[in-house]
C-alpha cells in the first residue's frame, strides 16, 4: 500500500506496533495522502477565540471570531455566564473581568482563581490540480439523521483542548508550520520566537463556488461537512428561489441539487445551472509556547 506518489505507507509506522495509536496512525496516513494530492497551501487569515488554563493545558471556551476584539467580547459573555453560577465574591470578580475584556484590548485576565487568554488560530486551505481540498475520510462527519431522538438538535462539537507538553509535531503539522511562517515572513507578521510549537486543531468546513477560474468561499464556517452540506441545500431550496428567482428549468435543477446535498450520501461537490460548488476543508493550527497559546499579534 502507498500513500501516493511513491511514499510507502510503511514509513508512517514503526516496525514495533506496540503502543501505536491506530486511530492516530490512520489519520496521519490520511494527512500524508492529502499532502500529495493537494500540495499547495494558502494561508487564509487568522481567527481568534478564548481559552481557560486548566490541568494539562488550555480549554477553549467560546466560538471563534475574525477579530481579537470579537473574541474578547465572546469571552466577556462566557465570564458573565460563569459569574451567574458562582458565589458572590467569585461572581463579582468574573463580572469585573468580563467588563475589562469587553472594554479594553486585554488579551489575558485572571478572576476567581482562573486564568483566561485570547488565542490566535491560523487558517489554511490545501489546493491541488482540481481545486481546494474537500473533507477527508477521517474527518468527523455524522450523518444528518444521527441524533439522540427524533426532533432533537445534533450535539455541538466539543471545543478544543490545547494540551501542554505536545510531542514533536507529525510531518503534516510541521509542514503547516513552515507554510505559516513563510507567509508571515512575506507579510511582515512573524510570530514571536516564544511561539513556535504548532498544534493542530479540529478543522472547519465551508462552501466555495468556482467563479471566473477561481474558487471563492460563499458561506460561513461549519464544524462538520454535514453542516456545510445542509447550508448549501438550504441555499438551493430557499435562498435561490426567493432572492435569485431563476427560470423554471433552473429552479427545478436547484431543487434537485438541494435534495442531492441532503440525501445523506456525503456528497462534497455539485454542479447546477452552470455553477459549481464544493465543500472545502480548512485546516487550523495555533502556535504554543512555554506559557501557553499565542495571543493576538500587534499586526492583527
Amino acid at each position: 500500500m502507498t500513500t501516493g506518489e511513491g511514499d510507502a505507507a510503511g514509513r508512517l509506522f514503526p516496525e514495533d506496533l506496540d503502543g501505536v495509536d491506530p486511530v492516530a496512525a490512520v489519520m496521519l496516513a490520511d494527512a500524508c495522502r492529502s499532502i500529495s494530492a493537494y500540495p499547495d497551501l494558502v494561508v487564509v487569515g487568522p481567527l481568534f477565540t478564548a481559552a481557560e488554563r486548566v490541568a494539562g493545558g488550555w480549554q477553549v471556551v467560546c466560538p471563534c471570531d475574525p477579530f481579537p476584539q470579537g473574541a474578547r467580547e465572546l469571552l466577556g459573555v462566557h465570564l458573565e455566564d460563569r459569574a451567574a453560577l458562582a458565589g458572590d465574591a467569585p461572581g463579582r470578580e468574573l463580572r469585573a473581568a468580563a467588563r475589562t475584556v469587553q472594554s479594553e484590548p486585554r488579551d489575558e485576565v485572571r478572576a476567581a482563581g482562573r486564568r483566561f487568554r485570547v488565542v490566535r488560530i491560523e487558517q489554511l486551505v490545501r489546493s491541488g490540480p482540481d481545486g481546494p481540498e474537500p473533507p477527508r475520510p477521517t474527518d468527523l462527519d455524522p450523518a444528518p439523521g444521527a441524533r439522540a431522538r427524533r426532533g432533537a438538535r445534533p450535539a455541538a462539537r466539543a471545543y478544543d483542548l490545547l494540551r501542554d507538553g505536545q510531542e514533536t509535531p507529525d510531518m503534516a503539522t510541521a509542514e503547516l508550520l513552515c507554510q505559516v511562517l513563510d507567509a508571515a515572513a512575506r507579510e511582515g507578521t512573524e510570530p514571536s520566537d516564544a511561539f513556535l510549537t504548532p498544534l493542530s486543531l479540529a478543522p472547519a468546513f465551508t462552501i466555495a463556488e468556482r467563479h471566473e477560474g477561481r474558487w471563492r468561499p460563499v458561506g460561513r464556517l461549519h464544524e462538520t461537512p454535514a453542516q456545510a452540506r445542509a447550508s448549501l441545500a438550504t441555499y438551493f431550496r430557499h435562498v435561490v428561489p426567493a432572492v435569485e428567482q431563476p427560470g423554471e428549468e433552473d429552479l427545478a435543477g436547484y431543487a434537485e441539487a438541494g435534495d442531492l446535498m441532503a440525501d445523506g450520501s456525503r456528497r462534497n461537490g455539485i454542479e447546477v445551472a452552470g455553477r459549481r460548488f464544493r465543500v472545502v476543508r480548512i485546516e487550523r493550527i495555533t502556535l504554543m509556547g512555554p506559557d501557553g497559546p499565542e495571543p493576538p499579534r500587534p499586526t492583527d
